[in-house]
């Protein structure tokens, strides 16, 4: 898109840039702006980078927690085979993740951590969530709700970890 009056012929240097109330920035501010957006984006990056290597770290222990899971599914309304296909798992992969009786691998991680708009970091954080019966939320819940309660699956099987290619666990058992 051209600013107006712009014949679409101008190239990026010489457009025209405003700033409050529509005043033409001068060039100078023009440069500091454009120097300003792209030590921003190159902060995001890195950072970004970080907390995926932290993930990573995280994933590789073991520190993926099925309760966390289910909260990103359920707050995005997530559910069905849909959700195994998004995160390039076949039915009922993601059921057991839920569960703790299989793990993610990080790839397939990373594209749950996309469907749900949560970072990966999240994902393995070591915080429990808190429980509800501790709360006040607990006495507005009627009798069913109560009785169907379950305890969120904090952490998953150590049979699960082992079993995913990439892990500390996995490699630990499976020295070729």
């Amino acid at each position: 898109m051209t600013a107006p009056g712009n014949s679409g012929s101008e190239t990026a240097a010489h457009q025209q840039f405003w700033g409050r109330a529509g005043h033409r920035l001068t060039e100078n501010e023009q440069r500091r702006r454009r120097q300003a957006r792209a030590y921003r984006r190159r902060q995001e990056h890195k950072n970004r980078e970080k907390a995926t290597e932290v993930a990573r770290r995280g994933w590789e222990l073991g520190l993926v927690a099925p309760w966390r899971i289910t909260a990103a599914l359920d707050s995005g309304g997530h559910e069905g085979p849909d959700v195994d296909i998004a995160c390039g798992a076949e039915e009922p992969a993601v059921d057991e993740w839920e569960a703790g009786t299989r793990y993610p691998t990080f790839e397939q991680l990373t594209l749950l951590a996309e469907l749900t708009g949560y970072g990966i970091s999240w994902f393995v954080e070591t915080d429990e969530p808190i429980d509800i019966r501790s709360t006040t939320m607990w006495g507005h819940m009627n009798k069913r709700a109560r009785e169907q309660w379950k305890d969120p699956i904090l952490v998953c099987s150590d049979d699960a970890i082992g079993a995913c290619p990439g892990t500390a666990d996995y490699l630990e058992t499976h020295l070729f």
